[in-house]
C-alpha cells in the first residue's frame, strides 16, 4: 500500500453541539485522538503517503497533522500532508486530482480511504487485495449492523399470529465508511465538485463499472456525538487486541506504573539524551526483559528507580497498549499498572527529576508522554 486518504473534512456539528469545541477528529478515545488512531492504522498497514482532507474553518486539525501526525508518519518512513477543503466537497470529492491525471495511473493503483470519525479493526491489506482481485473501480467495506425495532414484531400466516417478538434486533448490511478508489473511480471525480459516496457509486454503476463489496465482521463504530464517544470508549476497552495493538510483534515491551499517594501521582522526567520519549514527563517503569512477567518487571523498576519494595502482586493491572514513539521510530507495547504508596517512601535512586501532581495537572503539562495520557484514560474508564 503506497498511498491513502483520510477524510476529516466534515464540520462535526453534532459533536460540537453535544460535547464542546474540540473538532471531531481530535476527540480522544481512551486517550488517543480519533485521527491518530486512524493514521496509526494506515501506517501499520504500510501506507507511505497519507493525505488528510481537512476543512478550512478548523485549523486545529491541520496543526495536528503538521505536528504530531507528521512526526508519527516520519517514524515509519512515511509522509502525511493536508489538503484543505475551502468549500465542502462531500464524503469523497476531496480525492479528485490528488494523484494527478487518473488516466495516467497504473490499472492496479489503489487508494484506501478511511474516515477520521470511524473506528474499525479492519484488515486494510485484505481490503485492497479484494479490490484488485475484483478488478473493481471502487470497493466498499461492509458489515452487518444490528438495528433494534422499537415495536413488537409479529409473524402472521393466513390471518393467524404465529409468533411475537418484542423489540427484536435485525441485522442490516451497511457501509463501514472505508473504501478503495481505483483509477476509474478517481477519473469519475471532478476537481472542485462536491461528491458523496452514494453519488459516486451510482455514477459508476450507471457506467457499468464494477463496485466491489468487502464483507468483514470486525468491531466498528461511527463516532458523531458525545454518546457515541462513550460507546467508542467501551468498544475499545472490550476489544483491546483489535484497537490497542498496532504492531505484531512490537519493537519493545515495557512496563510502567501510575504511582499514587492520595490525590497525586508521580511523574519522572526523561532527559533529552533518553533513547525513547526524550524530554517528556513519564510514569516510572522500564523494559520488560526476555521471559520476565510485566508485573515483575514493573516491581523491579520501582525498586531500582524509586527504592520502593512492592511485590508484583501489589500492582493492579490498568491497561496494555501499543504506542509509536516518534523519537526512536519504535512501537512500544506498554503494560500499565497502578500502585498506592506512602509519599515519603519514594526517593530518586538514580537522581532523576520527580514531581507529584494531580492527574488534572499532569494532563496540563506541555511535555507529557502520550503513554501517561492513555494510562490515565484507562484508569478513568475503569472507575
Amino acid at each position: 500500500m503506497d498511498v491513502a486518504l483520510m477524510m476529516a473534512g466534515g464540520r462535526g456539528e453534532r459533536m460540537l453541539a453535544s460535547r464542546g469545541p474540540t473538532p471531531k477528529p481530535l476527540v480522544p478515545v481512551r486517550g488517543v485522538p480519533l485521527i491518530e488512531r486512524n493514521l496509526a492504522m494506515l501506517l501499520m498497514a504500510g501506507a507511505r503517503e497519507v493525505v488528510v482532507a481537512v476543512p478550512a474553518g478548523l485549523p486545529e486539525i491541520g496543526r495536528w497533522v503538521e505536528g504530531r501526525g507528521r512526526a508519527l508518519a516520519a517514524a515509519r518512513g512515511a509522509t502525511v500532508r493536508c489538503v484543505v477543503e475551502t468549500v465542502a466537497l462531500g464524503t469523497i470529492g476531496a480525492a479528485a486530482g490528488l494523484w494527478g491525471a487518473a488516466g495516467a495511473l497504473p490499472a492496479d493503483y489503489a487508494v484506501p480511504v478511511v474516515n477520521a470519525d470511524n473506528l474499525v479493526a479492519l484488515d486494510l491489506r485484505g481490503l485492497v487485495a479484494r479490490h484488485r482481485e475484483a478488478a473493481a473501480a471502487f470497493t466498499v467495506a461492509t458489515h452487518l449492523q444490528p438495528f433494534r425495532i422499537p415495536f413488537g414484531e409479529v409473524e402472521v400466516v393466513d390471518g393467524r399470529l404465529v409468533a411475537y417478538h418484542e423489540k427484536p434486533d435485525h441485522p442490516v448490511r451497511v457501509s463501514s465508511g472505508t473504501y478503495v478508489l481505483g483509477p476509474v473511480a478517481l477519473a469519475a471525480l471532478a476537481p472542485g465538485e462536491r461528491c458523496d459516496v452514494p453519488t459516486l457509486v451510482t455514477r459508476l454503476l450507471g457506467r457499468g463499472e464494477v463496485v466491489a463489496a468487502y464483507a468483514h465482521a470486525t468491531p466498528w463504530i461511527d463516532v458523531n456525538d458525545a454518546a457515541s464517544v462513550a460507546r467508542a470508549e467501551a468498544l475499545v476497552a472490550a476489544h483491546p487486541e483489535s484497537f490497542e495493538r498496532w504492531a505484531s510483534p512490537p519493537d519493545r515491551v515495557v512496563a510502567g506504573v501510575v504511582v499514587r499517594a492520595g490525590e497525586e501521582m508521580l511523574l519522572e522526567f526523561r532527559p533529552a539524551s533518553a533513547r525513547c520519549y526524550p524530554g517528556l514527563w513519564d510514569t516510572p517503569g522500564g523494559k520488560v526483559e526476555a521471559g520476565e512477567h510485566p508485573a515483575a518487571a514493573a516491581a523491579r523498576e520501582l525498586r531500582e528507580e524509586l527504592g520502593l519494595a512492592l511485590d508484583a502482586a501489589a500492582l493492579r493491572p490498568v491497561a496494555t497498549f501499543d504506542d509509536l514513539d516518534p523519537a526512536s521510530g519504535e512501537v512500544f507495547r506498554h503494560h500499565v499498572f497502578a500502585a498506592d504508596v506512602a509519599r515519603e517512601a519514594v526517593r530518586a535512586a538514580d537522581g532523576q527529576r520527580l514531581v507529584w501532581v494531580t492527574p488534572a495537572a499532569a494532563l496540563a503539562l506541555d511535555r507529557l508522554s502520550p503513554a501517561v495520557v492513555r494510562s490515565l484514560a484507562a484508569l478513568e474508564g475503569a472507575r
